[in-house]
């Protein structure tokens, strides 16, 4: 998928979240003290997956179809692992986090529809929170 329409931006940050949520409920069971931290972000990922296909539902009718352009999928492709322990959970985790970060502070600015950009700054917000976190465990 090319991500070069506010379409294909919306739909990847939507698959984004799914591989997020899918990795943090695998996490949870390998997770040791952070169990709960990884159960807790898959539910988290769950709603912000939900409220992404709101945005692009309620903005389908007002977005502008102008090409965009400078984003690379491959850059923010998820690719999570299969976590064998905590370490690792935590390793991928913390790669994850980051990726959306990245993913979600490039993407917004090329979003021309003002509800949508503001819930991608509000992601990667989430995401940054999210790492100090994770960091915090990993320590």
């Amino acid at each position: 998928m090319s991500l070069n329409t506010f379409g294909a931006i919306v739909t990847f940050a939507i698959d984004l979240e799914g591989a997020m949520q899918r990795f943090y409920e695998e996490a949870s069971a390998v997770g040791g003290d952070a169990a709960e931290t990884f159960e807790n972000y898959a539910k988290k990922s769950a709603k912000r997956r939900q409220r992404l296909i709101a945005v692009r539902q309620d903005n389908v009718t007002e977005m502008v179809l102008e090409p965009i352009s400078g984003l690379n999928q491959i850059d923010y492709e998820p690719n999570a692992a299969t976590p064998t322990d905590r370490a690792s959970a935590l390793a991928e985790a913390i790669r994850l986090e980051e990726r959306a970060e990245r993913f979600y502070t490039n993407a917004g600015p090329k979003l021309n529809v003002t509800e949508p950009r503001r819930a991608f700054q509000k992601l990667a917000q989430e995401n940054t929170e999210r790492l100090v976190e994770l960091r915090d465990l990993a320590r």
